[in-house]
């Protein structure tokens, strides 16, 4: 497919688009069925870094329009970066007395890309980019300031500092248990998809390894102490056998609170990873530690990415174990934006090589330009909806969407809406209100949920507040099991002078809880 050069073009495919996007945010009460077309990774990692997407609800859910437009499938949103969470943490509040990354208080991004994703059958992987990092540029930054034992120490006793990041020792027991008690708390916290780990997850610059506790470690197995030679094989063998049992350990305590989530990595490439940062990406495909795995192919052209694809399958996966691999596709990075054309043939090329998908680095990088790599994509490659591999059935069926009786109105003080909710199958759901941004509305907004046998206050909600406006989560219950099966709103406002709004109802199947329900 050429790029969009001519104006005329852009603007045929960009009302497409529009429309595709309108389509996915419709009132339609049917959520969509198994696609019967290819059977795909098509996926994008949401940054807080050059990118606007988290800063607030509203941008969040237009960009999950556009990418369920371009039929994007799923996505990776950075929850641990530069030493903070994007979600309410609290191991970290515990721990270090930060609860979030200051710019994101009052709110939680992380359930906020669920919801809006969700909607769309869109699945969530949260991205745990920092890992092992501790700063950047920082020294080791506030968790090495407050546990200095943690640093990772190279071979004169400095703390590891590469590429300008410094680093925690991914070696150390106490530090993994940190890293794994975030992972976990995600993953018992929220109904996602998957976890990822990246290029610092497990992993640690082979400089690293040089601290009192690792010493004495190979000292009790060798009898010696380690080589000052970074690099000597069996002593990055050593190191990353460790992290590879790290992984081993995450990996069963994150598959025993849901067995489908699915463990992804996104390494740097074998075996440039296991020399330069102690990722043995290869046994971890062999000992089946990980559902999906998205090398760093990073290059910006296209005979270099050819060739590290050429290395990828030729020195780390057998056929049976090619449907793992989605490498990562750089398409921005500080000013460079991939042509249309090099990503094109990035995507051929994958599939020439019975490679079923990519991940692309990183979203605002389908924006530029008037949106030309997202139109071209959602118009070329990706203009059928595909399937995960790792999924054999639907397994975000997308949202049901439910108007009051009377249709959406105002309530006045002590009013009330009646919502009859109808599913398509049994199972527990998540129930979102959809509040407008506009000014008047009643500071007490109370929702309760009846599922025929049982009756629960649900929430209580502020519709003034700022961060309550788009879809707001109003509670959990099981559906399409009885009778008289309703959600009521009531307006709370004492004095009445504000008024409620009775806007759409919005349910999503939550998987954590209705893990067998099959959709198609």
């Amino acid at each position: 497919m050429p790029r969009f050069r001519n104006r005329w073009v852009r603007v045929v495919v960009g009302f497409a688009l529009a429309f595709m996007i309108a389509g996915c945010a419709g009132k339609g009460t049917a959520a969509p069925a198994l696609s019967a077309g290819p059977r795909e990774v098509r996926g994008v990692w949401i940054t807080n870094v050059d990118s606007t997407v988290l800063t607030s609800r509203e941008r969040i859910a237009e960009a999950m329009d556009f990418l369920a437009a371009m039929n994007i499938n799923v996505v990776y949103p950075v929850v641990w970066n530069k030493a903070q969470t994007l979600y309410p943490s609290a191991v970290m509040k515990e721990r270090f007395g930060v609860e979030i990354d200051p710019i994101y208080a009052g709110r939680d991004p992380l359930a906020d890309i669920i919801a809006e994703a969700h909607r769309h059958g869109i699945e969530v992987v949260p991205w745990f980019e920092y890992g092992f990092a501790s700063s950047y540029n920082l020294g080791g930054g506030p968790l090495l300031k407050k546990e200095p034992g943690w640093a990772a120490v190279d071979p004169d006793g400095n703390l590891v500092k590469k590429n300008d990041f410094e680093w925690m020792n991914a070696l150390d027991p106490e530090v993994q248990e940190f890293l794994a008690s975030l992972i976990l708390e995600v993953a018992t916290n929220y109904d996602i998809d998957g976890i990822q780990g990246d290029d610092r997850l497990p992993a640690m610059p082979t400089l690293g390894g040089y601290d009192a506790k690792t010493v004495a470690r190979y000292r009790a197995e060798f009898g010696k102490d380690p080589p000052r030679d970074i690099k000597d094989k069996q002593w990055v063998q050593w190191r990353a056998d460790i992290l590879t049992e790290f992984l081993t350990d995450l990996r069963t305590k994150v598959k025993a609170i849901d067995k489908n989530i699915v463990v992804s990595m996104s390494p740097s490439y074998y075996d440039w990873s296991l020399y330069e940062y102690l990722q043995d990406s290869k046994t971890w495909t062999d000992r089946d530690l990980i559902d999906s795995i998205h090398p760093q192919a990073y290059r910006y052209d296209f005979e270099k990415y050819a060739k590290v694809i050429d290395d990828i399958v030729a020195n780390q996966f057998t056929a049976e174990q090619l449907p793992l691999l989605s490498p990562g596709v750089l398409i921005k990075s500080g000013k460079y934006r991939i042509t249309w054309e090099f990503l094109e043939k990035c995507i051929a090329y994958n599939r020439s090589k019975g490679i079923m998908g990519e991940v692309h680095f990183f979203y605002e990088g389908l924006r530029m330009d008037g949106n030309e790599l997202g139109l071209a994509l959602g118009s070329g490659p990706y203009r059928e909806p595909a399937t995960l591999p790792y999924r054999q059935s639907t397994w975000r069926p997308g949202a049901l969407y439910f108007e009051p009786e009377g249709g959406a109105r105002d309530l006045a003080a002590s009013e009330s809406a009646t919502y009859l909710i109808k599913v398509p199958k049994p199972a527990t759901y998540d129930v979102y209100a959809e509040i407008p941004a506009r000014e008047g509305k009643s500071r007490k907004a109370a929702y309760t949920l009846t599922n025929g046998a049982t009756r629960a206050e649900a929430a209580t909600i502020d519709q003034s507040d700022k961060f309550s406006t788009g879809w707001v989560k109003v509670g959990t219950m099981e559906f399409g099991g009885g009778k008289g099966e309703e959600a009521i709103l009531r307006s709370l406002d004492e004095d009445g002078s504000r008024v409620a709004v009775a806007g759409k109802l919005m349910l999503l199947l939550n998987r954590r809880h209705s893990p067998n329900v099959a959709w198609n």
